[in-house]
């Protein structure tokens, strides 16, 4: 059971403070936000900082002119304000849990890429047919491919039909397909009347085959540990523990999240805010 949290439209703190670097000044504005001003239903917790060097008379002057950088300077926070970096780890954490939390964690703790594969599985493919033992390919599009291995009869009862072209400004020969797929002619498998009969006589007599062929293979990924201790906000979590096999590291997860959500409303009431 998740600790429930109620709905705030705004809600903020700022710290803010000078500092000399390299004989220059400069001013570094944090703010801390538990809310849900993207307006998406649930409160989330940000961290962030604006930096401005100081004018020539030392002052703060919020113009894009004196301005340094802004976002995740989660380094010169810590930095300037250590007293704020035990929040830094729930930056981006919600009221129902760290941004994308399996999804994200799995993906950095894995040695898939984002399709999936790990290294040298094949992750592209070519389709083709071929007819009996004869090893030849014959290269069709893929929606005919489909077409024929799962949206017609095993026994290829099929009409053969005439397709003309639409614009009679144009001097082109009618195509062919068969009954149940294109009735555009661009959309045709076949110029000929002869090719389409010949075609159709080989599905019905010469045991078609569906075959894919890879073409490339994939290089996987490597695991990112550090990143998934970090989306998790898991800091202790072993190597063998984000090594686990997908499924098993999914459940330990699951298990750890209503833990992980007590302490972080109990962060969120130290800093004086509503939860």
């Amino acid at each position: 059971m998740f600790p429930e949290s109620k709905i705030r439209k705004s809600q903020t703190k700022v710290f803010q403070k000078s500092y000399l670097e390299d004989d220059q000044k400069y001013y570094i504005i944090v703010k801390i936000r538990y809310d849900d001003q993207c307006g998406n239903g649930h409160n989330s917790f940000a961290i962030t900082a604006d930096i401005y060097r100081a004018n020539a008379s030392g002052n703060l002057v919020k113009s894009d002119r004196f301005f340094v950088s802004g976002g995740c300077c989660h380094d010169e926070i810590a930095k300037h304000f250590p007293e704020l970096e035990k929040y830094i780890k729930w930056h981006l954490c919600s009221s129902d849990g760290p941004m994308h939390y399996l999804a994200n964690t799995l993906y950095h703790a894995g040695n898939r890429d984002h399709n999936g594969h790990a290294m040298d599985e094949p992750d592209s493919f070519k389709k083709a047919i071929r007819f009996g033992n004869v090893p030849i390919n014959h290269k069709v599009k893929l929606a005919f491919y489909e077409f024929l291995k799962n949206g017609c009869s095993s026994d290829y009862d099929l009409e053969i039909l005439e397709i003309e072209h639409k614009k009679d400004s144009y001097p082109f020969k009618p195509k062919y397909t068969y009954s149940g797929f294109a009735d555009e002619w661009y959309d045709c498998p076949f110029d000929t009347m002869d090719e389409a009969i010949n075609f159709l006589y080989d599905l019905q007599n010469c045991e078609p085959k569906f075959i894919e062929i890879a073409t490339s293979w994939s290089k996987g990924k490597e695991r990112e540990l550090d990143s998934a201790r970090s989306t998790a906000i898991w800091p202790e979590a072993t190597n063998d523990q984000l090594s686990l096999p997908k499924d098993q590291l999914k459940v330990i997860l699951e298990d750890r999240l209503p833990q992980l959500l007590f302490q972080f409303k109990k962060a969120i009431k130290s800093l004086d805010f509503t939860y």
